[in-house]
């Protein structure tokens, strides 16, 4: 087997530098390339790094769906880092689904040494892949059978704003968000929320009409472009809802370059209530989910599994709640 010394010489760096890198040391700094070098070149030298970790190292898969400065997500990530912060552990890798599928051995070799993982949102034929690399897995606001699970209840969370917007009065109601039609697991709250919706429009003898159903994938630009076309066809349209409150913010930028006064002309909310919907111009009706407290507790869990050595299976639901502000009103 090769020696550390003849890692740093195959792969041009010094000893110390190939002890941090395998070490996962939270405080070296090192290029991308250095580190896939000296991963890759430990791999092909059968390197087995012997050095004890500082703390335990832990990686998060974030969903593709949304940039890493949504938000809604930033404030999961940084529940999990305050609760990793005070209990010896570190987040020491962040990785997309586009690295997933572009796998590396420096990344596999990365993935595989992370005393656990916290995901978000992954494909099922991905997942099982990352199982071969790591038992430790605990997911958030997501749920995968098998796993330990952290969110919230997606059917009530819906239900809320659906109430809300019947009780205001509003008939001609649209929705712009995620995909509604997909059977793909990481989809469920969206064809949750479709499903409540007809069932919230049949209740109260709401025609449903599916030309008020946009699907922008979660894309903010889209999103915009779509507002102008919905409204375009059915300026009838009396309130949005937004899949998330980052496309809320997009709608409300959209209705002012299109004259429209909200909630005056058209009512808006969104979901998830991140930091900055209080402060929209109007203030925003919304759900607060409790993201923060989601990525506290899944870095709690992961950390007693990874410590206890064992597999935790569970859901755990955190309450949510209406938050009732500016861009509606009762027209009815």
């Amino acid at each position: 087997m090769a020696t550390i010394r003849e890692v740093a010489k195959a792969a041009n760096v010094s000893i110390t530098t190939v002890s941090k890198i395998l070490s996962n040391d939270p405080d070296f700094r090192a290029s991308q390339e250095t580190r896939e070098r000296v991963l890759k070149t430990a791999e092909e030298l059968h390197y087995q790094y012997t050095g004890k970790k500082s703390q335990l190292h832990i990686g998060c898969i974030m969903s593709l769906t949304y940039s890493y400065s949504d938000p809604y997500f930033n404030d999961i990530l940084g529940g999990i880092q305050s609760y990793c912060a005070s209990h010896n552990a570190f987040i020491s890798l962040i990785v997309s689904y586009s690295q997933l599928h572009n796998m590396t051995p420096g990344l596999k070799k990365q993935l595989s040494e992370l005393d656990g993982l916290i995901i978000t949102e992954i494909p099922p034929e991905t997942l099982e892949f990352i199982t071969t690399l790591n038992k430790k897995i605990v997911f958030v606001d997501n749920y995968i059978d098998g796993y330990c699970n952290i969110g919230y209840n997606t059917v009530y969370a819906n239900q809320l704003i659906f109430d809300h917007i019947i009780k205001c009065g509003y008939k001609k109601i649209a929705y712009i968000g995620g995909a509604s039609n997909s059977s793909a697991p990481s989809d469920f709250d969206s064809c949750c929320r479709m499903m409540i919706f007809r069932e919230t429009l049949r209740a109260n003898n709401i025609p449903y009409d599916p030309e008020l159903i946009y699907n922008c994938d979660w894309d903010s630009k889209v999103c915009a472009a779509q507002v102008k076309e919905l409204l375009s066809k059915h300026p009838e349209t009396e309130v949005i809802f937004a899949g998330s409150d980052s496309l809320a913010s997009a709608i409300l930028s959209q209705l002012k370059k299109l004259n429209l006064k909200c909630p005056q002309d058209i009512g808006v909310v969104g979901f998830n209530d991140i930091s900055l919907s209080k402060n929209f111009s109007p203030a925003l009706t919304t759900v607060r989910l409790p993201s923060a407290e989601m990525g506290k507790l899944a870095a709690e869990v992961l950390i007693r599994q990874i410590k206890s050595n064992s597999v935790l299976k569970q859901q755990i639901l955190l309450p949510v709640e209406l938050k009732v502000r500016e861009s509606t009103r009762k027209i009815r």
